[in-house]
């Protein structure tokens, strides 16, 4: 069996009270106007599994994300054609991100409209400049981007969290990862990646709740490692 926590209906229905989702996000985040965001709380989420699909357009990136959405079946999203995918919503390409697993506990973000990906359904998370693709698998790794988007997250005091340090002493705290990493767990990525020069990564468990909160007022610094997992500036834009 996974060892990781697959999100079901059960799950939705003791957590939809608000809600919540994270993923990576380039530069400041172009949202749309006439989309309409509610706040979605999405509570005891470690570990939890979900994909994102990103189209793109000439002059932007919409992601969808499954995270308050019935899941994201294996064999659907392997089965799916990017291009095809791109030609059904009218975008100029698409991408397929994950699937991911949460690496916080709790999280509250804005969600928009829900849309269908090869019979997967996915709600709007954020419009992103073109740079959030970056060389086609995300933003450049160990290359610190901002991120304007209205997102808190949550890692409980007594539970791990995994940093990248940089050449400065900041910390970046992981937010979530991909299939990659060994057994599922993140401790791993320590022996699994390979830093830029002056980067590290550690592990820690901190002992009080570590709250990082992000808005188009007060965004955040991320950035993203080799494997493409995710990480948030502790410091700036945290409490």
């Amino acid at each position: 069996m996974d060892s990781h926590k697959l999100f079901d209906p059960v799950f939705r229905i003791v957590s939809r009270t608000a809600y919540g989702v994270a993923f990576a996000s380039v530069s400041a985040v172009l949202v749309a106007a006439e989309e309409k965001l509610e706040p979605v709380e999405l509570n005891d989420i470690r570990g939890m599994r979900y994909c994102e699909f990103l189209l793109i357009f000439d002059d932007r990136v919409d992601i969808y994300n499954t995270s308050d959405s019935a899941g994201c079946p294996d064999d659907l999203f392997k089965a799916i054609d990017v291009t095809k995918l791109a030609e059904e919503h009218g975008a100029d390409k698409a991408q397929l991100n994950g699937p991911h697993f949460w690496a916080m506990d709790d999280q509250t973000v804005g969600m928009g409209e829900t849309k269908t990906f090869g019979g997967i359904d996915a709600r709007y998370a954020a419009t992103l400049p073109l740079s959030a693709v970056g060389s086609g698998q995300g933003a450049d790794p160990y290359k610190p981007y901002t991120s304007a988007k209205q997102q808190t997250m949550i890692f409980k005091a007594g539970s791990p969290v995994y940093e990248l340090v940089d050449p400065e002493g900041n910390t970046y705290i992981l937010n979530a990862y991909g299939a990659e990493v060994k057994d599922g767990d993140p401790a791993n990525l320590a022996n699994q990646l390979n830093p830029a020069e002056g980067w590290s990564f550690k592990v820690s468990t901190p002992t009080e709740d570590l709250n990082i909160e992000g808005s188009t007022d007060t965004p955040v610094q991320m950035v993203g490692d080799d494997l493409h997992q995710y990480y948030t500036l502790t410091g700036t834009g945290a409490q």
